[in-house]
């Protein structure tokens, strides 16, 4: 395509839904279906080869995904100067915004939300991508009715900019770049080291914390002192917020939240706890083998002076920011444990992400939500 002219025959643009550094986000209408899209234009000038790069690297796997909670790529289009994707239109903005108008979700509206963020995590890990950036601003609400006491949510997940594909799952090799959002960042990533997709599960869990209360589960002044608070992974449900929250959902948050990766619930295991059903009622315990292990090896039976045995016949594992961080010593994990789904990574920097460009640009990539909520365009 040689020029905008071209789209301009195709899509009416309308009102400007966001602005920033690198271009513009529109309400387009489709002339032709009248069905209104997002269409954003992006100065490839402006953003830089490396930021270019990102941005075919999101467009690249939005085309090969189709789920009811993903944001849906219609189609490109691309002329020497700018880059035109067309984007499925969320009304509702981003989630961030919606959580500081409301101050926080009740625990139904925060289930609903995290179910649809689960099942748009496990199809992502069936397909070998880790998103690597879940957070409230990569979450789109399709559409937000406000009923007598709850809010039906519909939301889609967005900005696959830092995402990457794999192979198939492995214990060969892990992902390694560090990246991500502070506050999101799994303790695993932080510390430098070899990671799976289960940094996604973590997120998952900071996200639902900050919608029930309002506020991220570890906060600091000093990004350093954050670091060392996500790696203890100490939670507080200290408060009048959290006195309303059932235990079964601050069960499924410590889940969410276990510091080792091992010990900590898949995206599909997520699906599967009853708290996620809508039945708070339900002793939801952890459905990780390893954790439960874990949990019989520390609170043997009162009296109990001989070697312990459990019979684990019955159980089975489920089937399935950015700037470099100083490498420590992870905890190590228990001998028999196996590795969580690892992802295959021939080679580190593979993907780019290691990259001196990748790490300067990472901060302020072009993300592909369409309501940005500072000038990240």
């Amino acid at each position: 395509m040689e020029d905008e002219a071209e789209i301009q025959q195709i899509y009416s643009f309308g009102r400007k839904l966001g602005q920033g550094n690198f271009g513009v986000v529109c309400e387009a209408t489709h002339i032709k279906t009248q069905k209104k899209w997002a269409i954003k234009k992006v100065n490839k000038e402006k953003a830089g080869r490396s930021a270019v790069k990102l941005l075919e690297r999101e467009v690249k796997i939005l085309k090969r995904v189709n789920h009811a909670h993903i944001i849906q790529l219609e189609e490109v289009f691309e002329t020497p100067q700018r880059m035109y994707l067309v984007i499925e239109l969320c009304e509702g903005g981003e989630l961030k915004r919606l959580l500081q108008n409301n101050k926080r979700f009740s625990e139904e509206e925060t289930r609903l939300i995290i179910r649809n963020l689960a099942e748009a995590t496990v199809y992502l890990h069936k397909q070998d991508i880790v998103h690597r950036d879940l957070k409230l601003e990569n979450i789109l609400v399709k559409n937000y009715r406000q009923g007598e006491n709850e809010g039906m949510v519909n939301i889609k997940v967005t900005d696959f900019g830092l995402s990457v594909q794999k192979g198939g799952v492995g214990s060969e090799n892990m992902l390694q770049a560090t990246c991500g959002t502070p506050i999101y960042m799994a303790p695993e990533v932080i510390d430098g080291h070899e990671y799976s997709q289960q940094c996604d599960v973590w997120s998952i869990g900071v996200i639902m914390y900050m919608l029930l209360c309002g506020e991220p589960p570890f906060m600091s002044s000093s990004e350093d002192h954050l670091f060392e608070m996500i790696k203890k992974g100490e939670l507080n449900f200290s408060g009048p917020t959290w006195s309303s929250v059932s235990d079964a959902a601050k069960r499924v948050l410590r889940c969410l939240l276990k510091v080792d990766p091992a010990h900590r619930i898949t995206a599909s295991e997520l699906l599967d706890i009853p708290w996620l059903r809508g039945d708070t009622s339900t002793n939801t315990s952890p459905t990780n083998v390893l954790e439960m292990m874990r949990q019989f090896q520390d609170t043997p039976e009162e009296g109990d002076s001989e070697e312990v045995s459990v019979d684990l016949g019955s159980l089975s594992l489920s089937h399935f920011l950015a700037k470099p961080m100083a490498s420590l010593e992870p905890p190590s994990a228990p001998p028999s444990a196996p590795p969580p789904a690892l992802v295959h990574s021939s080679d580190s920097d593979r993907d780019g992400t290691n990259s001196k460009a990748f790490k300067q640009v990472n901060r302020s990539r072009l993300p592909l939500s369409p309501y940005p909520s500072h000038p990240r365009v």
